[in-house]
């Protein structure tokens, strides 16, 4: 019992600071219904207007704001038994909740290689972009993505999550769901693959455009080039907005995955301002969610002008 209580001693500390034990739930549900609203205003959007609705990638913008969306919706129901003392109201939460929920996130990062990769054939092949890349072929991607992804991560959560030992006064903590292999081969394949994916695909692509720049199109056939022009100026914006996107993203998860390897919320010599650091890490992490249909009324006028009409 000795060692349960120095094990919880960070937690407890934490938890006899009422103030700010109440007010990160305030701050974190404040998140959620942003979240939910924001996205929930791109899929009406992107359903609503024909200009939006009738561009493949806007299918991974869909995709991408229904996971968004997700994570907000399960946001609350995670956050409210990640620390519980009850065996089957722990696994019950995993495998509900927790399992979707990181299913989520990484539906989020692996919609956004996908969407790097359409990008990619876009600026490669400006021409033939719309027979490489349908609505159909966008939607099985997409479909594919989701289906991958709810299976590992619901059976791998529901598979080690159940093993805690919960109880005893020891409370089931989220941190401690995967043994140390699993962690590395998840943060590796569900995380790091998808970002440097990511980064390479953007990088080459501004190579492209900015080559395209210095050398620009020119042929005999006059409407042939101008097509090209036409096209490349569509896909540098809506590329551009994308790259922000990335960006944004890089900087949200790249704190999150500094500070979560350094300690255990149940070992013994964790420290308090361990867990402030993670609250607020964690935080910036939920920013990601909300802030794609932000740079997107930014960056991209359709979507702007969807917006302003839907709120209006």
């Amino acid at each position: 019992m000795e060692r349960n209580t120095s094990t919880e001693a960070a937690l407890i500390r934490v938890r006899a600071n009422g103030v700010y034990f109440y007010s990160r739930y305030v701050v974190y549900f404040t998140e959620t219904i942003i979240i939910v609203l924001a996205n929930l205003l791109t899929l009406i959007a992107v359903k609503r207007s024909m200009k939006l609705r009738n561009v493949p990638a806007n299918t991974f913008i869909l995709s991408l704001a229904c996971a968004d969306a997700m994570i907000g919706v399960l946001s609350p129901a995670t956050l409210m038994t990640a620390i519980t003392y009850d065996k089957h109201v722990w696994i019950s939460s995993v495998c509900l909740f927790r399992g979707p929920y990181y299913a989520m996130f990484s539906t989020s990062l692996h919609t956004l290689l996908a969407i790097a990769i359409d990008r990619y054939i876009a600026v490669v092949h400006p021409l033939t972009y719309r027979m490489r890349m349908t609505i159909n072929i966008a939607r099985n991607i997409c479909i594919c993505i989701w289906l991958v992804q709810l299976t590992l991560w619901e059976t791998l959560t529901c598979y080690y999550g159940s093993r805690i030992s919960v109880g005893n006064g020891r409370p089931g903590v989220s941190q401690d769901i995967f043994p140390g292999k699993i962690v590395a081969f998840l943060t590796q394949i569900e995380i790091l693959i998808p970002i440097l994916g990511n980064i390479i695909l953007y990088i080459v692509i501004y190579m492209k455009l900015r080559k395209r720049a210095v050398f620009p199109v020119s042929n005999i056939n006059n409407v042939e080039t101008l097509n090209v022009n036409q096209a490349s100026a569509k896909t540098k914006v809506f590329t551009k907005m994308m790259a922000l996107v990335v960006g944004y993203l890089i900087l949200a998860w790249s704190p999150y995955y500094i500070i979560i390897p350094l300690y255990k919320m149940n070992d013994p010599g964790t420290p308090t301002w361990y867990v402030y650091t993670l609250d607020f890490v964690s935080i910036l992490l939920y920013t990601n969610s909300f802030m794609n249909p932000i740079i997107y009324s930014w960056q991209y006028r359709d979507f702007r002008e969807a917006y302003i009409k839907i709120l209006k």
